[in-house]
C-alpha cells in the first residue's frame, strides 16, 4: 500500500499542477472581459436605439415640457384655483419688480464701474485670505491669537463691503432677494409625495412658489437661464450676513471665490447683453401672469379647454414616461441575459459615465469612489430591489421580465430616486437606451471598465459610504447633508501622489503658492491646499509630499450612522 502511494503521489502532484494550469488558461483576462463587454454594449445599442427612437424621445420630451408653465391641478383633475389665487399677488409684485429693474438698468449704459468694483472686491478678498497661512504655521499662542483677531477684523470688513456690493447688483438678484433655496427645497420635499387632496394642494403651493422665486433671465437667442448665478448670489449673501468668525469656512470661501469669478465673466460680456436678457425676462414674466389669470377666468366659465389642458398634460406625461421606461426595460432585459460580470460592468460603467463623466483625475479617484458606493449598495435591500409600486416595475413586466430579485446590480442602477439620469423627465435618460457611441465616449468607457474591474478584484472594506452628492451642482449650492440626519460625511482626502515635485517645492519655498485652506483626513493627517495659477495642489507638511487635489465641492461621500 505504501509502495503504491509513493508511486502515485508524483503523478497526483503532476496532475494537480497540470489541472491548475488548465484552469488558469481557461480563465478570461480583464482585457478579454473588456473586449467582450464592448461588443455587448454595441449590440445593446443596436438593439435598443435608432435615429427614429432617438427623435421620438426628443419629440415626447418637448411635448411634456409644453410651454414650461406649471399648472397646478387637483388629484381629480380640476384646476387648483386656490393655489393660483394664493400667489397671484406675488406674481403681480414680480411683474412690477422686473419693470423697475429694467427702468434702473436702462439708465446705467455701462458696467465699467461695476466691473472695476468687482476687481476691488477680488483684491480685498485675496488680502483677507492671507491670514489663513500665517495662522496655520504660527506656533506661539499669543501671536496666533493676534493673527486670528486681525483676520477677524479684515474678514468682517470684507464681508460688510461684499454685502453692500451684492445689494447693489439689482440686475443680477433673484426676485424676493435673498432667496433661501435650501428651505424651499426642504419644504417641497416634505409634501411632494403625499397623495391626498390636502397633500396635493400643499405640494402645488410649495412648487408654484419655487417656480416664481427660483427664476432667472434668459438669453433670447440661446435660451439659457442665469438662475445658477442668481441663486449663488442668494446663498452667499445669506451666509455672510452676521458672519462673525476669524476665518471663512471652506464652503463659503469656495463660493465667494467662484461668485467673484463668475460675476467678472458676466460683467465683461457687457451691459447690452444683460439688458437684452432682462427685457426678454420681463416679457416672459408678464406672459406667465396673464396665463394664470386666463386660467382662472376659464375655470369660472367652466371652459372645456381646462379639461383639455389637463388631459393633454397627463397624456404627454404618460406618453413620455411609458416610452422611456419601456425602452429602459428593454435595456434591463438585454443585460439580464448576460453573465453576471457583464451586468456588474454595465451597471457601474453606466453610472460612472453619467454621474462623473470626465470630471476626475487620471487615477479616477471620484469614479473609483462612486463605484465603491454602488458596490456597497448591491447587498442592501433598500437599494437592490425594484418594488411593485415603482413606475419602472410595470414596464419590466410588460417586457416579460420577472424575478427581478435575481439581478441586484441592474436593480441598483434603475432603483427609483437614486440616479436622476434614469428619470423619464430628465433628457439624459435617453442615454440609457441610446448610449453615446462616439470615439471619445468609447475610449472613456474602456478606462472606466479597467477601474471598475480593479475595484471588483480589490474591494475596499474600509470604504463604507452609500451616498454622495455634488454641492457644486446644487441650486444655490445647497448642502444636502443638512437634510441627511442619519448620515455622516467622510473626511476630505488628497488625490494621487505627484511624483515630480521639483518645481512645486521651489514655488513653495519661495512662497509663490497661494494657500487656500487645510484639512485633516480620517487618520488625523493634516494637509494644506494651495493654488498656483489655475491649478490646485495638496501638500503634506509632515512628509513634504504633493498630491493632486480632489475637489470636495464636486463629490462628497456619506456613511450611514447606523448599520443597515
Amino acid at each position: 500500500m505504501l509502495k503504491h502511494f509513493k508511486t502515485t503521489l508524483p503523478f497526483l502532484i503532476a496532475f494537480t499542477s497540470f489541472s491548475n494550469q488548465f484552469v488558469q488558461a481557461k480563465e478570461i483576462s480583464d482585457a478579454q472581459v473588456i473586449n467582450e463587454y464592448m461588443k455587448l454594449h454595441r449590440a445593446q445599442y443596436k438593439a435598443t436605439c435608432s435615429m427614429k427612437i432617438y427623435n421620438e424621445s426628443q419629440k415626447l420630451y418637448k411635448n411634456f415640457l409644453g410651454n414650461g408653465i406649471f399648472i397646478p391641478f387637483k388629484l381629480n383633475g380640476e384646476l387648483d384655483e386656490a393655489t393660483i389665487k394664493e400667489y397671484l399677488p406675488l406674481m403681480q409684485k414680480k411683474r412690477e419688480w422686473i419693470k423697475g429693474v429694467n427702468k434702473r438698468l436702462s439708465k446705467m449704459r455701462s458696467f465699467r464701474n461695476v466691473l472695476s468694483r468687482n476687481r476691488e472686491i477680488q483684491n480685498q478678498f485675496e488680502k483677507a485670505m492671507r491670514h489663513n497661512y500665517k495662522y496655520r504655521y504660527i506656533k506661539d499662542l499669543k501671536t496666533k491669537s493676534l493673527v486670528a483677531l486681525k483676520s477677524k477684523n479684515e474678514i468682517k470688513k470684507f464681508l460688510t463691503d461684499l454685502e453692500v456690493y451684492l445689494n447693489s447688483l439689482f440686475f443680477l438678484q433673484s426676485f424676493s432677494f435673498p432667496v433661501d433655496h435650501l428651505h424651499l427645497r426642504s419644504e417641497y420635499d416634505k409634501v411632494k409625495d403625499i397623495e391626498t387632496a390636502e397633500g396635493k394642494q400643499k405640494s402645488n403651493s410649495a412648487y408654484l412658489l419655487r417656480k416664481i422665486v427660483e427664476d432667472g433671465s434668459v438669453d433670447p437667442k440661446k435660451g439659457r437661464s442665469d438662475l445658477s448665478l442668481r441663486s449663488l448670489i442668494d446663498s452667499v449673501y445669506l451666509r455672510i450676513v452676521g458672519f462673525d468668525k476669524p476665518f471663512l469656512t471652506e464652503d463659503l470661501r469656495y463660493d465667494i471665490s467662484d461668485l467673484i469669478s463668475r460675476l467678472d465673466g458676466v460683467l465683461r460680456q457687457g451691459y447690452k447683453k444683460t439688458f437684452a436678457r432682462t427685457n426678454y425676462w420681463q416679457k416672459k414674466i408678464i406672459e406667465r401672469e396673464d396665463y394664470y389669470v386666463d386660467l382662472l377666468n376659464k375655470s369660472k366659465t367652466k371652459d372645456d379647454i381646462l379639461k383639455k389642458i389637463f388631459e393633454d398634460k397627463n397624456q404627454a406625461r404618460y406618453a413620455l414616461s411609458k416610452y422611456i421606461y419601456d425602452k429602459e426595460a428593454l435595456v434591463y432585459k438585454f443585460w439580464k441575459r448576460q453573465k453576471e460580470i457583464y451586468r456588474k460592468l454595465y451597471a457601474l460603467e453606466t453610472i460612472l459615465i453619467h454621474e462623473v463623466g470626465r470630471l476626475d483625475d487620471s487615477y479616477g479617484s471620484e469614479r473609483r469612489d462612486v463605484a465603491k458606493v454602488v458596490i456597497n449598495r448591491v447587498d442592501n435591500p433598500g437599494y437592490n430591489t425594484i418594488e411593485s409600486d415603482e413606475p419602472f416595475y410595470q414596464s419590466l413586466l410588460d417586457a416579460g421580465v420577472k424575478d427581478t430579485q435575481k439581478y441586484p446590480w441592474l436593480n441598483v442602477l434603475f432603483k427609483r430616486g437614486q440616479f436622476s439620469f434614469t428619470y423619464f423627465f430628465i433628457p439624459a435618460s435617453k442615454g440609457i437606451f441610446c448610449p453615446d457611441q462616439s470615439k471619445s465616449a468609447r475610449k472613456l468607457m474602456r478606462k472606466n471598465l479597467k477601474m471598475i474591474l480593479d475595484e471588483l478584484h480589490n474591494p475596499d472594506k474600509d470604504f463604507k459610504a452609500t451616498r454622495y452628492f455634488s454641492r457644486a451642482s446644487m441650486l444655490g449650492r445647497m448642502d444636502m447633508s443638512s437634510l441627511w440626519d442619519e448620515y455622516s460625511s467622510m473626511e476630505e482626502r488628497p488625490g494621487p501622489l505627484i511624483h515630480n515635485t521639483t518645481r512645486l517645492n521651489t514655488l513653495l519655498n519661495r512662497k509663490n503658492l497661494n494657500f487656500l485652506y487645510s484639512f485633516k483626513d480620517s487618520g488625523e493627517q493634516t494637509y494644506d491646499v494651495y493654488r498656483y495659477k489655475n491649478n490646485v495642489y495638496v501638500h503634506s507638511a509632515r512628509t513634504g509630499k504633493f498630491y493632486q487635489y480632489r475637489n470636495p465641492h464636486y463629490f462628497k461621500y456619506f456613511v450611514k450612522n447606523d448599520d443597515y
